[in-house]
């Protein structure tokens, strides 16, 4: 991933929660749960989900009626924010 310009602007605007966020709901998590664990309500979380999609120009899960099930990109940005959120905490 290039970063530089409207993109680099962009992944600018995570924070750890949309990380924490994140990893909650890659591992299986429910969104209701993520709210809850973020002190955010589910549009909230929808907002911060779509955000993140946005950064990364791609879609994470498949979405069916209100369940979210993890698609070939989740699972590969999963890693990747596993890694980032190692280095955060150390």
């Amino acid at each position: 991933m290039e970063l530089h310009g409207d993109r680099y602007k962009k992944l600018r605007m995570l924070d750890i929660d949309d990380l924490i966020l994140l990893q909650h709901l890659l591992k299986g998590g429910r969104p209701s749960t993520g709210a809850a664990l973020l002190g955010l309500t589910p549009p909230a979380v929808s907002h911060r989900l779509r955000k993140i999609e946005d950064v990364f120009e791609i879609k994470l899960f498949d979405r069916i009626g209100s369940k979210l099930s993890l698609n070939t990109d989740g699972k590969a940005l999963s890693e990747k924010a596993d890694r980032a959120l190692l280095l955060m905490c150390n």
